[in-house]
């Protein structure tokens, strides 16, 4: 299992802000970049397959990188499991990557919103769905 936390920032944002976890909840928005454990995603290979479940250290391993269920598809976490939305395939992109999940599918990736500090899932190629995986050194 892999213990190497990252920091996902994207394209559009820049560096200064990263993908974490709302305070007290599994919603996830886009926040200033800091020393925040919901900001620490670790990648976790799943058997057999050459994808990952995504998990922070904030919630631990019960909780996973999924898609809501419904028309809106948004990104939150939700307990682990074996389901589909939590299956992520990172799909290499110059030195960045985009991701796709076996629910929505491989031409649905994980970008952020224009005018919201939130994630969500689109189709297409613009600069929010460029990730960027940089290290964490944890003190």
């Amino acid at each position: 299992m892999s213990t190497a936390y990252y920091r996902l920032t994207n394209g559009y944002n820049g560096p200064s802000w990263s993908l974490d976890v709302v305070g007290g909840t599994t919603d996830l928005n886009i926040a200033h970049t800091g020393n925040f454990s919901g900001q620490y995603w670790k990648l976790v290979p799943i058997s057999g397959s050459s994808k990952f479940y995504l998990r922070t250290m904030y919630k631990g391993d019960e909780y996973s990188l999924d898609i809501t269920n419904d028309a809106n598809k948004t990104p939150h976490l939700a307990a682990t499991g074996n389901y589909s939305g939590q299956m992520w395939t990172l799909k290499s992109v110059d030195d960045t990557f985009k991701l796709s999940n076996d629910f929505t599918g491989p031409s649905s990736f994980l970008d952020v919103y224009s005018d919201q500090m939130k994630p969500r899932m689109s189709s297409g190629d613009t600069s929010g769905m460029r990730w960027t995986f940089t290290l964490v050194k944890i003190q």
